[in-house]
């Protein structure tokens, strides 16, 4: 029997805009997990969500720079195609009312359903437990490298990265009883990720937390919403 012809759908006439965070334990789950656990909310919350054509069709919705797993985030973004207007706050307490842990922290309708190109950087704060940690000493080396290299592994290659110029701002922070770092990573092709900076530095370990992600204006990175 011949297979019929894919279903067409409209394209989304309007993108909603999300930022969200994951905090606590929801810090230990993976980008898929999340992608998953999102899109069976709007499902539950009956948001209007565009689905693409064809025999397998999808929801219309997209992610970008996701936090890696293990890290806690303030604002991670999600981008959903709708097919209608609708208010973005309503819809926001409506997706609330459904999410188990995740908390949306703002949301606007945007014409832009391109969502990296506006994720400009990411500001980090790192925290290590007391004791043990020069911060001090690891930002000065840095700032006083030329270069700072580390080994990128893709499969099974490995390459040379200098990461330095990906940092916009490194700053010890915190106190003797909660040593921290604070970072400003410049996001693009390819992504220096705060694992890498910790790399450069010749650390390890340490508590991830996204503070900030949007736009950079100096050395201040601007969430979008």
């Amino acid at each position: 029997m011949a297979r019929g012809q894919p279903v067409r759908r409209d394209p989304p006439v309007a993108w909603w805009r999300l930022r969200y965070s994951k905090q606590g334990p929801l810090r230990f789950a993976s980008a898929r997990d999340l992608a998953r656990l999102m899109e069976r909310a709007l499902k539950r919350a009956a948001v209007p969500v565009a689905y693409s054509s064809g025999f397998s069709p999808h929801q219309r919705v997209s992610y970008a720079y996701p936090a890696p797993t293990g890290a806690a985030s303030l604002a991670e973004y999600m981008l959903v195609g709708l097919t209608a207007r609708a208010d973005p706050q309503a819809l926001r307490c409506q997706l609330d009312e459904v999410l188990p842990g995740l908390r949306i922290e703002g949301a606007d309708l945007t014409n832009d359903k391109h969502l990296a190109p506006q994720l400009q950087a990411s500001q980090w704060r790192i925290d290590w437990p007391a004791g043990g940690f020069d911060l001090v000493g690891a930002v000065n080396r840095f700032w006083a490298a030329d270069r700072v290299v580390i080994q990128r592994r893709a499969k099974s290659t490995t390459s040379d990265q200098d990461i330095k110029g990906a940092v916009v701002s490194l700053a010890a922070v915190g106190s003797l009883a909660q040593p921290a770092l604070s970072a400003v990573l410049r996001q693009s092709d390819p992504l220096i990720r705060p694992t890498d900076l910790l790399a450069g530095l010749g650390l390890s370990g340490g508590l991830l937390t996204r503070q900030a992600q949007g736009g950079l204006a100096g050395r201040d990175v601007i969430n979008l919403v």
